[in-house]
């Protein structure tokens, strides 16, 4: 019997299950939910991940930002290289891949601010679409470098756990270096000033600039307890980077919600955490002062390691990287001491 193509099969209302057909601001969307969690995922714009919605509290962790996304038929060239990202950025969670940081030529392309597969087209794959279950591959072939990426996400029956298994496939014939990284950024009403972040970090390093202990500690004579986000009236925006990571997860906590979102990787291949904290403090374009967010991204290194010629990430010809995630949320508790492989919190 040959596979049933997923739009042709009787529409579940209920359980687990998977939309592929959809459309949002011009760009095909992919929407995977069951009991707990509905994910949103526009496949048409790097498969970037727009909602992460809780359903027992209707909270989307994700940040919209105010400005909202360019339609499809709508987006230009951006008019500056080193804030492409920005002009285009509308919050969710971006995957950053070959590069991060600011834009600079990799292998002979002018490669722009956080790389080149936040913005392509991914193509899409149902595997599994059943009441226990669904699974959708999306995958995506840069144009600078030579590479083919295939991204996997499961959910499965009353689990507020997202898998996410991906592989890089280096398809040229040549090794190349890349640094990687994951872009989730939260928003109100989730984030607060309330929130705290737990991470099994001992270091952090503030703006590349000073290093201290996490994660209370120290700069330029002010002590601050760094795990406490910002709260809007801060005005304040800057970037925090964990490092001497013990392990590979992180939980951002509500206690008043007493919910939060939290990751689990492997910390071998990504061994950083970046912290981009931005409270209504910049000016002029992108943001204007609207900005209120915070980004807890999982990476292979800190900004500007091409610049400072560390040792990138090694693809071989024809070799392959791999990466697993767990993205999941956390209820019924004010905070975490722990997170386990299968994303079990204590």
């Amino acid at each position: 019997m040959p596979r049933p193509v997923p739009h042709l099969l009787p529409r579940r209302n209920h359980a687990c299950r998977v939309e592929t057909d959809l459309t949002l601001w011009g760009h095909r969307a992919v929407v995977l939910q069951n009991e707990l969690l509905r994910v949103t995922v526009l496949a048409g714009h790097g498969a970037d991940i727009v909602e992460f919605l809780y359903k027992p509290l209707d909270l989307d962790f994700m940040w919209a930002n105010p400005s909202n996304p360019r339609r499809r038929e709508q987006s230009t060239p951006p008019s500056d290289n080193q804030k492409c990202f920005g002009e285009f950025y509308y919050g969710g969670w971006q995957e950053l891949f070959p590069h991060g940081s600011l834009t600079t030529e990799v292998y002979g392309a002018k490669m722009v601010q956080h790389g080149e597969v936040w913005g392509l087209p991914w193509d899409v794959r149902v595997d599994e679409d059943s009441p226990r279950g669904v699974s959708v591959t999306f995958t995506t072939r840069t144009r600078l470098t030579p590479f083919l990426l295939e991204r996997t996400m499961r959910l499965s029956a009353n689990s507020s756990v997202l898998e996410i298994e991906e592989t890089a496939y280096n398809v040229g014939r040549e090794d190349l270096g890349i640094m990687w990284g994951h872009h989730p950024a939260f928003g109100a009403p989730f984030l607060s000033g309330d929130c705290v972040l737990y991470a099994p970090a001992k270091t952090v390093n503030v703006e590349l600039k000073h290093r201290t202990t996490w994660p209370v500690g120290e700069v330029q004579g002010v002590r601050e307890d760094f795990s406490r986000m910002l709260a809007p009236d801060r005005r304040l925006g800057r970037m925090l980077y964990l490092e001497d990571l013990t392990d590979g997860w992180y939980a951002l906590m509500n206690p008043k919600l007493k919910c939060g979102f939290g990751m689990r990787w492997d910390v071998k291949r990504f061994p950083k955490v970046w912290l981009w904290q931005e409270a209504h403090f910049e000016r002029g374009s992108p943001w204007f002062g609207n900005a209120y967010t915070t980004a807890i991204e999982p990476f292979t290194h800190l900004p500007f390691a091409r610049e400072r010629n560390e040792k990138m990430l090694q693809v071989k010809a024809g070799g392959k990287v791999s990466a697993r995630f767990l993205a999941f949320a956390v209820a019924g508790r004010s905070a975490v001491h722990s997170v386990d492989q299968q994303g079990r919190v204590r």
